[in-house]
């Protein structure tokens, strides 16, 4: 079956120009062709029409393949090419290739070309499928992403109307985890979902009576005790969510501590994820510096002096140590929302 090309062929001799295209009517290919034997007339070609395919000599009196593929990089077409040459050594050969030849054809080996040409055609067209592909995964994904986003901002919306004075708590929060994660060298993915676990670590909160969660006084044993469920609801909404990674584990034990002391699950240090370690820290250390209903804000100072005399005890000590360098060299200070 005949199938239409459109060819640019890179080539001073038109006796070898003609060759390449019998060839490839050979293979049956129907040509239809432009020759250029420069840079100038090879930019000229490509900007006035579309082509499937470059064929290039290696040597021309004014121009070469090298020069050629350049040509074509800066075009920003993704159109594939073949080196046809008279004499061409194989390590040459392959540094083009390396270069962005698809392939290499001998002068005198011209029948290779219609099923060299082929190859090229089907490898480039696969390459523009997976990069389609990839475009389309990539808006998807970039859509899952926003659509938690908003789902985050939602649940932060709910929660600081039901508890005013943690307005702005878990982002602030989230702003100096994710700060401490980034000087611990954390991969980008972790910190990312860091960051989604401190947006949302008090979202249990939710079921807890408005009442108690804005009470000035002392909360009683059983008004704790609901309080203290909050990390255990905060897990039970996100882990339905699909939320990615660890996220919801770290919501989960954001209260737990290096001694076992915390809750809900009593876990000590080596049980305890990283990412919950930070967020920890980061949770104290902006609860108090800011004001409650039950107690005016205690202020940084008082906050890092907290974490610092509990080093080891209740906090993860290498969290502790950079949170310390990071308000101490300020690197770090909580912005106003």
């Amino acid at each position: 079956m005949d199938k239409p090309i459109r060819l640019l062929i890179i080539e001073d001799s038109e006796r070898d120009a003609a060759l390449e295209i019998r060839a490839l009517e050979a293979a049956g290919y129907i040509v239809t062709y432009m020759v250029a034997d420069t840079a100038a007339g090879m930019k000229a070609a490509l900007a006035g029409q579309a082509f499937d395919i470059v064929i290039s000599d290696h040597n021309l009196p004014q121009f070469d393949a090298p020069g050629a593929l350049a040509v074509l990089r800066q075009s920003g077409q993704e159109i594939p090419f073949i080196i046809v040459s008279g004499a061409i050594g194989e390590e040459t050969a392959v540094e083009l290739m390396k270069a962005g030849a698809q392939d290499y054809v001998m002068k005198d080996r011209l029948s290779r070309l219609g099923s060299a040409v082929e190859h090229a055609l089907k490898d480039t067209e696969n390459l523009r499928e997976r990069k389609l592909a990839e475009e389309k995964l990539l808006k998807s994904y970039e859509s899952l992403k926003k659509t938690l986003n908003d789902a985050i901002n939602t649940m932060i919306q709910i929660l600081e109307l039901r508890d005013p004075y943690t307005a702005g708590h878990q982002r602030k929060v989230a702003d100096l985890a994710t700060a401490i994660a980034a000087e611990m060298k954390l991969e980008e993915t972790r910190i990312e979902q860091l960051r989604t676990a401190a947006l949302i670590h008090d979202i249990g909160k939710m079921y807890i009576p408005t009442d108690i969660l804005s009470k000035p006084g002392k909360l009683a044993d059983i008004e704790f005790s609901l309080i203290k469920a909050h990390a255990q609801y905060g897990y039970d909404i996100v882990k339905g969510m699909d939320f990615p990674g660890v996220v919801a584990q770290a919501v989960l034990q954001h209260h737990e501590r290096m001694d076992g002391s915390g809750y809900p699950g009593r876990l000590k240090g080596e049980d305890t994820l990283l990412e919950a370690k930070i967020l920890a820290v980061a949770d104290v250390i902006e609860a108090m510096a800011s004001n409650r209903p039950y107690r005016p804000a205690l202020g940084v100072d008082k906050a890092l002096e907290e974490v610092s005399k509990n080093r080891c005890k209740l906090y993860d000590p290498d969290v502790v140590d950079v949170c310390l360098e990071l308000f101490k060299s300020g690197r770090f200070e909580f912005k106003t929302v």
